[in-house]
């Protein structure tokens, strides 16, 4: 029993000398790479393994990102549609601070390349009194627009469908509905929606002078605001009124005027499968994707989501969508190193 006894101590001193051993090997690594100069280290930067202590450092991250860099994109006039196309920021890494970054990275970390993004010549700003119809077509997004007047009883099932699929969609809400519905406002809101303007008390804007459209749009973002805190910067007029005035109206305001691209007409009931064939036969890079709160819509929009989705298409905001930055959202994966 005693020869069994000194056999087990004796493991268990083997044991612990093993792991001393092992906490002095990676002790000693973990010191020569942090504290002496002359020690090795690696990091990795898009997936590539480099020694910051390299002469050529410079060159290599140079030579890496060479394929990265992207030129910007103008803001663009739509001769077909009398709007503008937004526009897309360029992109280009920064060597001198990339390379900075990989030699203050410690041991086998994995750097974030430094990037800076380049405007346009002439970007959305430039064409403010042009209205929006989509966003740019080289990103693979689209956005819903929901018009809010009326409908609160369907209202409720969209916001429940936009939840349990994780979207964020955009609401362009009448003032004065949001005036008598203020709780319903807190929580489209609370659930991460963003606001449009659609006017205060949805009339014919054709029919206003300036002033008086300036003020319907004025009071619907006192409304908004007041609720909760987010100030809106699209404007959409009721019914679509395609006007010059309407525009200049809105630019003034500091907002830009966003129509659509595809309308559903689910205003009309025109069926479920009728809404669903006008919007997933023709969706296309960019789309604005035009909904009302109907008892036809909750229906057609889980299938159109789904038909969305099958084609690749990533559902955003207006604001994400019109955002002229893409390309380091894209490059995501690329700079860590998938």
């Amino acid at each position: 029993m005693r020869f069994w006894v000194i056999k087990a101590k004796s493991i268990l001193l083997a044991l612990v000398a093993c792991f001393a051993v092992l906490l002095l090997v990676y002790s000693w690594n973990y010191s020569s790479i942090e504290v002496f100069p002359w020690s090795d280290k690696r990091v990795v930067l898009m997936g590539h393994v480099l020694n910051p202590k390299d002469p050529d450092l410079a060159e290599q991250v140079a030579n890496l990102s060479a394929g990265l860099k992207q030129e910007p994109i103008d803001a663009q006039y739509d001769s077909v549609n009398l709007a503008v196309i937004p526009d897309i920021n360029g992109i280009e890494i920064d060597v001198e601070e990339t390379v900075s970054r990989l030699k203050a990275a410690k041991n086998g970390e994995n750097v974030i390349p430094a990037w800076k993004e380049v405007r346009g010549q002439e970007t959305l700003a430039d064409f403010a009194n042009l209205p929006i119809y989509q966003g740019n077509p080289i990103k693979e997004k689209i956005s819903f627009v929901i018009n809010v007047s009326w409908g609160n009883e369907y209202l409720l099932e969209i916001l429940d469908i936009f939840d349990a699929e994780e979207i964020q969609a955009s609401f362009f809400l009448v003032g004065r509905w949001a005036d008598e519905n203020r709780e319903l406002v807190k929580e489209i809101y609370s659930l991460g929606h963003e606001f449009g303007n659609h006017g205060y008390s949805d009339p014919h804007m054709k029919d206003l002078t300036p002033e008086a459209i300036k003020e319907e749009i004025n009071l619907t973002n006192k409304v908004i605001q007041g609720l909760t805190g987010f100030q809106s910067k699209w404007f959409s007029p009721p019914y679509g009124e395609k006007v010059e005035k309407i525009y200049a109206a809105g630019a003034e305001l500091g907002m830009h005027t966003v129509l659509w691209s595809l309308d559903t007409i689910d205003w009309t009931l025109p069926g479920e499968d009728v809404m669903v064939e006008r919007i997933v036969d023709n969706l296309h890079n960019g789309a604005i994707i035009l909904m009302h709160p109907t008892e036809q819509t909750p229906g057609a929009l889980r299938r159109i989501i789904a038909g969305a989705r099958e084609q690749g298409y990533q559902i955003v905001t207006v604001s994400e969508l019109l955002d002229p930055s893409h390309w380091p959202q894209e490059y995501n994966s690329l700079w860590l190193g998938n």
